[in-house]
């Protein structure tokens, strides 16, 4: 028996150790197949790696100083890598910006971009952008005409564009040029973009779905575009962004501002009404309840009165009404829906005569029979033709921080006493730089500072209206005429009775005769 197990035995052993081999070959093989695949997938990437560093690498050369790689671009243009600045400005790079490999070339040298500014380069035509951390991007004042689509959707962190002082036309001005990434909530966003410039091109109309893939956006500018007219299309596409913050439509030429294109964006805070065609207040101000700051400069209107007053901006704190040729008169509760006011200029018209005493003044809403101002704190009043301003204009004139009313005919009467003995030293002690020139035209040579200084007592006009400030000239007047009249009147009386020698009027013969006769004394005749 244990003859015939040992051959069995000897049988499986050899079996076994046959599956062994087996195995270990197989898993030979099959390691030898994955470093094979490896090796492949190594030398493809390599492959690649190569394509893509062939790409920038005739952007690239030794830098001198460290010996290490840098980009061509840098030569020409100044890399500040501590910020990140990238600056062509005034640079001639020729009619496109420059293409994606040597834009990649700047990031393979190590060089971070956060910002880039194409300022006066002669730019006509924008590519596109390869992928960066850029946030800001100036291409202002060249001359462009076209934009790629989409040039921008790769800046995933632009928050800056400005595109402004170029010569875009609303033709080429579409949404396809803002079409950033996919997005679950928004339509191809570009996410981070919050100011877009585009002031200062040749823009007549907005496409009205222009900012749809822009839903971070504050801050627009659209001054120095010849609109003339705010169309239907462009007050869609404006009154589409929900989240502006602020919106510049100076120098636009605009005579009217649409009612209702201000209703939409409730967090306006900022508008630049400047150099516009505008007669009067526009009635569309009532809708932006929200607004912190506003300019009116430079427009036409002529009047600011009951009617035509500024609504109930109960936000407002800045207010410029400057430059305005036409502006005569400021009435009567003008500025008395501006309850938050502290801040207001009103210079540099020369035709402003009347500014009403009760032009801020409103009665206060928790009892009708107060009355109550704004906090102004800042006024300014320079370079106007008033000749009068009320005490009750304002009332906390003590508290203010500048008061402005240089270069204005102030007339020298007892209405503008209190001037002398309470506003003056308010700014003498507060703003003594600006005194100067605050100079009453009937005295010549002397300021209000210098009267005040002397304890001038201005006299109040006569019952008839004279003003007491002119009796000085009247009386100097009186004086000289009197001085010529007493001898020409006494010349006068010498040839009406003495003839002056017949020189004047026909004698007869007898009177003749008469001159040459002498009567004689009574002693003679005896």
């Amino acid at each position: 028996m244990p003859s015939v197990r040992w051959p069995s035995r000897l049988a499986f052993l050899v079996i076994g150790m046959s599956l062994i081999l087996f195995h270990m070959n197989t898993n030979c093989f099959a390691a030898q197949d994955i470093d094979q695949q490896a090796s492949s997938e190594s030398n493809s990437t390599d492959r690649s790696v190569n394509a893509t560093t062939a790409a920038w690498m005739p952007y690239m050369m030794k830098d001198s100083e460290s010996e290490s790689l840098t980009s061509t671009l840098c030569k020409n243009c100044t890399c500040k890598k501590d910020t990140g600045s990238f600056d062509c400005s005034s640079k001639q790079l020729g009619s496109k910006t420059f293409p994606l490999e040597a834009w990649q070339s700047l990031k393979a040298s190590g060089f971070e971009v956060k910002s880039i500014l194409l300022v006066s380069t002669g730019l006509k035509e924008v590519q596109r952008f390869p992928a960066m951390d850029v946030t800001t991007l100036d291409l202002s004042h060249n001359e462009i005409t076209t934009i790629e689509k989409p040039s921008f959707k790769n800046l995933t962190m632009l928050e800056v564009l400005d595109l402004s002082h170029n010569r875009l036309k609303s033709e080429s001005l579409t949404p396809d040029i803002f079409v950033g990434h996919y997005s679950t909530s928004e339509f191809e966003p570009m996410q981070r973009l919050r100011v877009l410039r585009l002031g200062a091109n040749d823009l007549h109309s907005l496409n009205q779905d222009l900012f749809e893939h822009l839903p971070a956006l504050e801050e627009l500018s659209l001054e120095l575009n010849p609109f003339k007219v705010i169309d239907q299309q462009t007050e869609i596409a404006i009154a589409s962004i929900d989240r502006l913050v602020s919106l510049d439509l100076s120098y636009m030429e605009l005579e009217d501002i649409p009612k209702y294109l201000l209703h939409t964006p409730k967090g306006l805070r900022v508008l630049n009404l400047t150099g516009n065609l505008l007669h009067s207040v526009p009635n569309a101000l009532s809708y932006a309840t929200g607004l912190n700051w506003l300019s009116l400069d430079e427009n036409p209107i002529d009047s600011i009165i009951i009617g035509s007053e500024f609504p109930a901006l109960k936000q407002l704190t800045f207010l410029s009404l400057s430059y305005m040729t036409q502006l005569k008169v400021i009435g009567h509760h003008a500025f008395s829906g501006l309850a938050l006011l502290q801040e207001i200029h009103i210079t540099n018209n020369p035709h402003l005569s009347h500014l009403d005493g009760r032009a801020f003044v409103r009665n206060d809403t928790t009892n009708p029979e107060m009355q109550d101002w704004p906090p102004v704190k800042r006024l300014y009043l320079h370079n106007n033709n008033i000749s009068y301003m009320d005490p009750q204009l304002l009332v906390q004139w003590d508290s203010m921080e500048l008061i402005d009313i240089r270069v204005n005919p102030w007339a020298c009467d007892c209405s503008n006493r209190w001037l002398l003995l309470t506003l003056l030293p308010i700014i003498e002690r507060t703003t003594p730089a600006i005194l100067n020139n605050i100079d009453p035209p009937q005295m010549a040579g002397f300021s209000m500072v210098d009267l005040a200084h002397k304890h001038t007592h201005m006299r109040c006009p006569d019952g008839v209206g004279n003003n007491p400030a002119n009796d000085g000239a009247l009386l100097m007047g009186l004086l000289i005429g009197v001085l010529i009249a007493i001898p020409f009147t006494a010349a006068v009386w010498c040839v009406y009775k003495r003839g002056c020698f017949g020189l004047f009027g026909r004698t007869s013969a007898t009177a003749y005769s008469r001159a040459f006769y002498s009567r004689t004394t009574l002693n003679e005749e005896f």
